[in-house]
C-alpha cells in the first residue's frame, strides 16, 4: 500500500459535572468502517510504531509538520479540503520530554493542534489522541489512578495541564477517545528511556545507573498498537480510557530483567535510596472494553527490545 507523499483553553468544570459527563457520556459499540487514516506526529516513538503497524492495514496519510502546521487554521483546513479523511490517529504534541522545561507555548500549541482537527474534520470522522498520566499532576504519588479522578490535582506543568484539557474536552464529544499513557516501551523509543538504556548499558557490559527507583506500569508498544486497532474498529462506550498493564514493575526489577535476558549481570545503582513517586493507573475501564484482551509479558516484551538494540542497533 503506498503513502500518499503529501507527504508524511477550556475552563476547569466543576468536579460534580465532570462525574457526571463520565456517566453520561457513554454509546453503544458500533463496528465502523475505515479506510483512510490521518496520522500526525508519525516521526515521534508512537507514531512511528502505528504507521509500520498499520501500513498494509489502511491508506495512511503521515503528513511531516512542515507539510501540515497542525497549529494554523488555514493549514489544516487546506489539508482536510484536499484529502479524505476517515479516521484520526492524532499523535503529534510538544513538550512531556523527561529533563526538559515544556516550551512556553506548550499547552497552547497542543490544545490548538487537537482544536483545529476537530473543528475542520468532517462530523462522521472520529478521533483517538493520546493523554498522558501526567494529566493526573505528577508530583505526587499516583497509585493505580482512575479516569474520574482527572482535575482532582491540576498539573503544576504544561504539557501535563494540556492532557488534563484533553481529557476533559473528550468527555464532552461523541467522536473523541483519549487514550492514556503511562509509560510505553519497545523499538524506536530514544536511547535515553529506561528500559532501552538498561539493555545499551548491559550490552557495553558497563553499570546501570538509577536516579531513584519507581514503579511504573510499562505498556508494551505492540500492545498499544493493538489496543489502537480495537478502538478503530469499535467505537469504546468510554471517551476517556488509562491503556495500562495489570502489572507494574520498578526501574530496578526492569534493569535485573535484562541482567538475566542478557547473561551478563550489569552492576545496578542507585544516586539516590528509597522510592520515588509511583506511576500507575487503573486499567478497570479498558478491560471492561477489551475484556479479552492480553498484554505482552515484561519478559517477552523485554527480550525483543534487547534483540531489536543488539541486532538493529549494532551494540554487541
Amino acid at each position: 500500500m503506498q503513502e500518499l507523499h503529501v507527504s508524511e483553553i477550556f475552563s476547569v468544570r466543576y468536579k460534580s459535572q465532570k462525574k457526571e459527563l463520565f456517566k453520561s457520556k457513554c454509546t453503544a459499540i458500533i463496528i465502523l468502517m475505515v479506510n483512510n487514516i490521518l496520522l500526525t506526529g508519525s516521526g515521534g516513538f508512537v507514531g512511528k510504531n502505528l504507521k509500520e503497524y498499520f501500513w498494509e492495514k489502511y491508506s495512511l496519510l503521515c503528513p511531516r509538520s512542515f507539510e501540515l502546521d497542525l497549529r494554523n487554521y488555514d493549514s489544516v483546513k487546506s489539508y482536510f479540503e484536499s484529502n479524505n479523511v476517515d479516521f484520526i490517529i492524532h499523535c503529534a504534541s510538544t513538550g512531556g520530554v523527561r529533563g526538559c522545561n515544556d516550551p512556553v507555548s506548550c499547552e497552547e500549541d497542543n490544545l490548538n493542534m487537537l482544536q483545529n482537527l476537530l473543528k475542520l474534520k468532517r462530523k462522521d470522522v472520529r478521533i483517538i489522541t493520546f493523554g498522558s498520566g501526567a494529566a493526573y499532576a505528577k508530583d505526587r504519588n499516583l497509585h493505580k489512578v482512575k479516569e474520574s479522578q482527572i482535575c482532582d490535582v491540576i498539573p503544576k506543568d504544561l504539557y501535563g495541564k494540556s492532557k488534563m484539557e484533553t481529557a476533559k474536552i473528550a468527555l464532552t464529544r461523541d467522536d473523541m477517545l483519549c487514550l492514556n499513557i503511562f509509560a510505553c516501551y519497545g523499538k524506536y523509543e530514544k536511547e535515553s528511556r529506561f528500559p532501552s538504556y538498561a539493555i545499551i548499558q548491559n550490552l557495553k557490559k558497563e553499570p546501570v545507573v538509577i536516579n531513584q527507583n519507581v514503579i511504573f506500569d510499562y505498556l508494551y508498544i505492540a500492545d498499544l498498537c493493538r489496543i489502537v486497532e480495537c478502538f478503530i474498529k469499535n467505537q469504546p462506550k468510554n471517551k476517556v480510557i488509562n491503556v495500562t498493564p495489570t502489572n507494574s514493575i520498578s526501574l530496578f526489577e526492569i534493569a535485573q530483567t535484562v541482567n538475566k535476558i542478557s547473561g551478563y549481570k550489569s552492576q545496578i545503582s542507585f544516586k539516590e535510596e528509597g522510592m520515588n513517586f509511583e506511576y500507575t493507573g487503573d486499567n478497570t475501564l479498558l478491560l471492561q472494553e477489551l475484556p479479552e484482551f492480553e498484554f505482552t509479558m515484561i519478559e517477552t516484551g523485554i527480550k525483543n527490545l534487547y534483540d531489536y538494540c543488539k541486532n538493529i542497533l549494532n551494540y554487541n
